[in-house]
């Protein structure tokens, strides 16, 4: 899979921000759609305030800030509610490890994952990324039949997200049946 073109897809769709925010599914979240589960977690990265070291209290206060704000806004609305900030090689560099994880976890799933054609995979990332990988089995059971078969319009058919905007769904639907007109590698 082209990571690049990965890494394009996840910003055009998760946004890229320095600053912590609440995402659609209300998790805390920075940099390409990265999730902060804990308050702990937050403290892992090396964030900064005004290009000093933030300390465990600035870094705390944001997460708790960001975790009790409304939930809906848009990402740039929570900027104004944080002082911490990631730089780009720290957002990178965590999206490089998001990325490598979630393929991990597909490939488990789905052992033909590397014979799919690129778009299929493209797709299923999407996916996965937005719904976590046990959300992406547990809530398409159909789709994921028919990506096992291989059959790409049904997958194309059955890959409709509630909570997300209509044009990544129709794309991501579009990338399963560009899959159709990919050579695939026998298992």
């Amino acid at each position: 899979m082209n990571i690049e073109k990965l890494r394009t897809r996840l910003i055009v769709s998760e946004g890229r921000t320095d600053y912590m925010y609440r995402c659609t599914g209300g998790e805390v979240t920075v940099g390409i759609g990265h999730a902060i589960q804990r308050p702990a977690d937050a403290l892992a990265f090396p964030w900064q305030v005004n290009g000093a070291a933030a300390t465990r209290e600035q870094i705390l206060a944001d997460y708790r800030a960001i975790a009790a704000a409304p939930l809906g806004l848009v990402a740039t609305k929570y900027r104004p509610m944080t002082t911490c900030r990631m730089d780009s090689a720290q957002i990178d560099e965590v999206n490089a490890a998001d990325i490598e994880r979630f393929e991990d976890a597909l490939r488990a799933q789905l052992p033909a994952w590397d014979t799919y054609p690129e778009p299929a995979q493209l797709a299923l990332f999407d996916m996965a990324f937005n719904l976590g990988v046990s959300g992406l089995f547990r809530k398409f059971p159909k789709m994921i039949a028919a990506v096992r078969a291989r059959d790409w319009a049904t997958a194309a058919a059955q890959c409709h997200r509630n909570g997300i905007q209509d044009a990544r769904n129709e794309e991501t639907a579009d990338l399963f049946r560009q899959a159709d007109g990919f050579p695939v590698t026998p298992s």
